[in-house]
């Protein structure tokens, strides 16, 4: 039948597409699955996709349009390649759909079904770190200036709401989510060090996502078997032992309060921005750049 040689063919390009065939870490990955990011960094081997990513062709054809009006009608500039350094030295380089330099601001439009979802809930991690570098990257090109902002724009390509959603991330925003990409690298890093002495159960502690996602049809991972086949990703045993209850339930609550901390030490950081010293009791202050921040002790 036609309808299933189209469909061959369709998924066939969709897997002989350059960026399919070769990944590459891209603003948009560096705030998804850590596993994902180390598979990417150590060269493991991709898979194939069975599926025709239907939402993904339907977004990104939905953004063109958005991104051309924009274009045409406020005088944006559109597909800018953009160059960013992380704090911790790492080059990222990507494609930022719409800059008004004008307002100075980057926009990215996001396609979803519905926009329940968004308003409730808010926008992703990796939506967040992925207009955060852009921002970063056009500051640091002199596109836009410091305290620049970021606008996630949210379409329903059901059709249903017929508006735009704006999310809008502020400068000190962009600088938290530019941290926290900054520590999730160096958990990645962390883990592969154990991981190249053996110890591959560091791997799965970098799975942030979990096997209904990874091989969802929007989805289809290029490494999901690697992570997950013959792997089982629920434990069948229940834990009694109240000691080791009370442990996890420990960890739950310092995980919680760690999350809590992330912005209370990037408030923190604001504050000591432009000192340098020392503290009689001994911790040495130094800014090594603009955004990388190093409290120390020296005695």
């Amino acid at each position: 039948m036609l309808s299933d040689d189209l469909l061959a063919a369709l998924v066939q390009h969709e897997n002989e597409r350059p960026r399919s065939q070769q990944l590459t870490l891209g603003p948009s990955e560096l705030g998804g699955c850590r596993e994902y990011i180390r598979n990417v960094m150590v060269g493991a081997p991709i898979q194939g996709n069975s599926e025709w990513p239907t939402a993904a062709v339907v977004g990104t054809l939905l953004g063109e349009h958005v991104e051309g009006v924009a274009r045409d009608s406020l005088g944006a500039l559109t597909q800018l390649p953009v160059t960013t350094t992380l704090p911790n030295g790492l080059v990222v380089t990507g494609t930022a759909d719409i800059v008004l330099p004008d307002r100075n601001l980057l926009a990215d439009v996001k396609s979803k079904v519905g926009l329940s979802e968004v308003r409730k809930e808010g926008p992703s991690l990796e939506n967040c770190v992925q207009v955060s570098i852009y921002v970063l990257g056009l500051v640091q090109m002199g596109v836009l200036t410091e305290g620049a902002s970021a606008s996630l724009l949210y379409v329903d390509r059901g059709g249903t709401e017929q508006v735009l959603y704006e999310v809008t991330l502020d400068w000190e925003r962009i600088e938290y989510f530019i941290q926290v990409v900054v520590d999730r690298i160096a958990d990645v890093l962390d883990a592969q060090e154990h991981i190249d002495k053996g110890e591959v159960e560091y791997a799965r502690a970098l799975r942030d996502k979990t096997p209904p996602f990874c091989y969802s049809p929007r989805v289809m991972c290029p490494f999901r078997d690697l992570c997950w086949e013959g792997s089982e990703w629920v434990p069948d045993e229940t834990i009694e032992d109240l000691e080791v209850i009370e442990t996890i339930e420990q960890f739950v609550a310092v995980r919680d309060t760690y999350n809590q901390a992330s912005g209370q030490r990037q408030e923190l950081r604001e504050r000591l921005r432009g000192v340098s010293g020392k503290t009689p009791s001994g911790y040495s202050v130094n800014w090594a750049t603009e955004n990388t921040l190093y409290v120390t002790r020296v005695k």
